[in-house]
């Protein structure tokens, strides 16, 4: 699934906003710059790290599967929560829309193969 980086922002603004969640530039730039080294088909989830400053100091990463590699990172888990659901979210409807258009060719050439224009079924008979 390829998402634009700019159109992976903006969209990411978005669905996040509806989860009330506001992010700057910077963290939403970082995010979908981050977004393409993570591929995979696995759902996203946030992850707890221990930081290396400050006792009991808690990191969470939102990453795909089993991957080590995260698209964000935060020293709070609800922000974290809500990236991770968001992209998600983005993911299913982007793959809901690839499904559908497949689905729709898929009926078209059905549609065409299934009666070709000297198929007896289409001639009419002279009287």
């Amino acid at each position: 699934m390829t998402i634009e980086p700019n159109d992976l922002q903006s969209r990411l603004r978005v669905l996040l906003g509806l989860q009330s969640e506001v992010f700057t530039d910077e963290e939403l730039s970082h995010t979908a710059g981050c977004y393409a080294r993570c591929p995979g088909k696995e759902n996203w989830a946030v992850r707890e790290y221990a930081r290396g400053t400050g006792v009991g100091a808690r990191e969470y990463r939102v990453v795909r599967g089993s991957s080590i590699d995260h698209v964000y990172r935060s020293a709070e888990r609800g922000r974290a929560a809500a990236v991770g659901s968001a992209l998600n979210q983005l993911e299913l409807t982007e793959k809901a829309g690839e499904l559908h258009e497949e689905a729709r060719k898929a009926s078209a050439t059905a549609a065409r193969s299934a009666a070709p224009s000297g198929s007896p079924h289409f001639r009419t008979r002279d009287r």
